[in-house]
């Protein structure tokens, strides 16, 4: 199916959270239902899965995110082999045990992440760019990161890259995805070049117009600040880590572009789908609960490593729940505005899918103690393929969608 093909009047999203390996792996098994879940949209039949927009990734669930956008269903032939089944962890660790690497990393021009990313590139994504998307699916990509410096979320996507004049289209993908899992220690910041002053380029007018009068709300202030910041000719480079620091689940770039332009009808009407009548963001999420066995000497016994890891744990269970409460009631007042204008519904579902949704207990606990790592055993792997299958088939949720998706006309 071509983009063409896709109903206007869905606009389906999925967004893949980190997570290393075990988000990939659920994202992927999500994409397997996705592909045998058939809906019927005017009469005809089709994949949900080919009625996807946009897929959105960080860190782990941005391999994933990023090989589909690349190959579409090639994904099911080789993408279990050449990453889910790999130990990528062991070979990142030889490489950089490799005398010949040590010379390269004693250069300020290249550092652990570069190793990391050149390895994808290799192993992964075969020196393909953003440029190749065109012969994919023709899904719209959104690889997620951090700015280290202003602590905000950071897409790969043409209009934040125009702040920069810089160009999408040549950016290998192994790179962007190499800053999306730049987990800070073990990686390092990917740098990207900043050429801004240089092309001419105008921002959006609502920009310098809420910095100005400073009557708009603190968020729509805060990201016009940071986007202003990206104007500067002086900041030369912008320095990027995990995308997980500042959104885990994938779906805040969707939500922020709607805080700055400020209206949802028009960003629907940018992104092609302004006659949507059926809206349905996916988020899947690996976020797992290990269990906190404290002893006698109470959290003192745990140790540092360990405590650090359940207080990281703790912030970002805390706020992928706030990321998709804040979401979920921004959207659906949002499609409500839209319908009172239009004078016909236009509604709005967002699944989320996680691992405490299981009904099986025993399940439950297996995969919320999976690590965060990017090597699994072929049986965890195998698992998460199937809860992601078996979570998207069981959500009332998505049965509420699938039920009202097949009353659109089609077209």
């Amino acid at each position: 199916m071509s983009e063409t093909d896709r109903s206007d009047d869905l606009l389906l999203v999925v967004a893949f959270s980190g997570g290393g390996t075990r988000a990939a792996a659920f994202a992927y098994g999500v994409l397997e239902e996705l592909r045998d879940t058939q809906v019927s949209i005017g009469g005809q039949p089709r994949r949900l899965l080919d009625e996807m927009d946009f897929v959105s990734g960080v860190s782990g669930g941005s391999f994933t995110a990023a090989y589909y956008g690349l190959h579409g269903d090639g994904i099911f032939r080789d993408f279990e082999q050449r990453f889910l089944r790999r130990n990528v962890q062991r070979d990142l660790l030889l490489s950089l045990l490799n005398p010949i690497n040590w010379v390269r990393l004693l250069s300020p021009l290249f550092s652990r992440s570069d190793l990391a990313a050149e390895y994808y590139d290799q192993k992964i994504f075969d020196g393909r760019t953003f440029a190749d998307l065109e012969r994919g699916p023709r899904v719209e990509l959104v690889i997620n990161a951090t700015d280290m410096v202003r602590g905000s979320r950071f897409s790969f996507r043409q209009p934040e890259l125009d702040f920069l004049c810089a160009d999408l289209a040549p950016i290998p993908l192994a790179r962007a995805v190499a800053a999306s899992a730049a987990v800070p220690g073990p990686l390092t910041p990917v740098i990207l070049n900043s050429y801004a002053g240089t092309c001419g380029f105008e921002p959006p007018t609502w920009i310098e117009e809420t910095l100005v009068t400073r009557e708009e709300s603190r968020r729509r202030l805060r990201q016009a600040a940071v986007m202003h910041s990206y104007l500067d000719p002086g900041q030369r480079y912008v320095y990027l880590l995990d995308g997980g620091i500042s959104d885990n689940l994938g779906v805040r770039f969707s939500f922020e572009r709607i805080v700055e332009q400020g209206d949802f009808e028009e960003v629907l009407a940018r992104a092609g789908v302004g006659d949507a009548r059926q809206i349905v963001v996916i988020v899947v999420n690996a976020e797992t609960e290990p269990g906190l066995a404290v002893g006698r000497g109470g959290l003192v016994s745990l140790g540092l490593t360990r405590l650090i890891q359940t207080v990281t744990g703790i912030q970002t269970r805390s706020s992928n729940f706030e990321t998709i409460e804040l979401v979920r009631s921004s959207f659906e007042g949002w499609a409500r505005e839209i319908s009172e204008r239009r004078g016909h519904p236009v509604e709005f579902r967002l699944v989320d899918l996680y691992f405490d949704a299981l009904r099986d207990p025993a399940e439950r606990a297996y995969l919320r103690n999976l690590p965060t790592s990017f090597v699994l055993d072929d049986e965890a792997v195998d698992r998460l393929r199937a809860a992601g299958r078996e979570l998207l088939r069981s959500s009332p949720l998505m049965h509420e969608a699938l039920a009202r998706i097949a009353e659109l006309p089609g077209g």
